[in-house]
């Protein structure tokens, strides 16, 4: 089966000057390795899930940090926004100030653990 998507955009290929033919080019590219990261990105993930045996219980259990706090930004959206409403209250010099005082402590604790 042809994919009409494709013979157009063949065609769009053949019709334009050198310079676009290029650009066309780069952004189909781009697209594919878009499209593997994907579907690399969903194997990884199907292989975590099945490697896993018994389903997890906990969702913050797995995952990458940034995973993790959108879980966690789901699961607790009133936490959340009382975090971003004490930020904004105490401006950004006083949260610079704490994150160099907690952060070595975090750091040790993730040494430890």
């Amino acid at each position: 089966m042809i994919n009409p998507s494709k013979d157009a955009e063949l065609q769009l290929l053949q019709a334009t000057d050198p310079e676009a033919r290029e650009v066309l080019l780069r952004i189909q590219n781009q697209r594919e390795r878009l499209d593997g990261r994907r579907l690399a990105r969903e194997q990884a993930l199907a292989l975590r899930r099945d490697a896993g045996g018994a389903p997890q219980h906990n969702p913050m259990a797995y995952g990458t940090l940034v995973e993790r706090l959108i879980n966690f930004g789901r699961e607790h959206p009133v936490v959340c926004a009382g975090l971003v409403g004490a930020g904004l209250l105490l401006g950004p010099r006083k949260l610079i100030r704490m994150a160099t005082i907690a952060m070595p402590i975090v750091m040790k604790l993730r040494r430890n653990h």
